[in-house]
């Protein structure tokens, strides 16, 4: 099966959240699996990591493929903050 990357760098906030939703609903309708680059990512905020939340949620009701490819650290400390870690599969 094919897959596509979706790369996310500097400031995931949302200021940036319509387009970052619009991205991924495109790679949710080309039917192939997904791998996200978070190793760019400065700045992350509640309302990237709800669209990370659903993305990751929808992909497992097609039962297709998400893959989070190298979270940096400031992703992975919000998601510690949130205790979204065990949910999202970064801990």
């Amino acid at each position: 099966m094919d897959a596509e990357t979706l790369s996310l760098e500097g400031k995931s906030t949302i200021i940036r959240a319509e387009e970052l939703h619009a991205k991924m609903e495109e790679l949710l309708m080309g039917g192939v699996d997904v791998s996200v680059d978070l190793s760019a990512v400065e700045q992350i905020d509640t309302s990237a990591l709800q669209l990370l939340l659903g993305f990751q949620r929808a992909f497992k009701e097609q039962d297709r493929k998400l893959q989070w490819v190298k979270p940096s650290e400031t992703v992975l400390s919000a998601v510690k903050l949130t205790g979204l870690g065990p949910v999202l599969g970064m801990s």
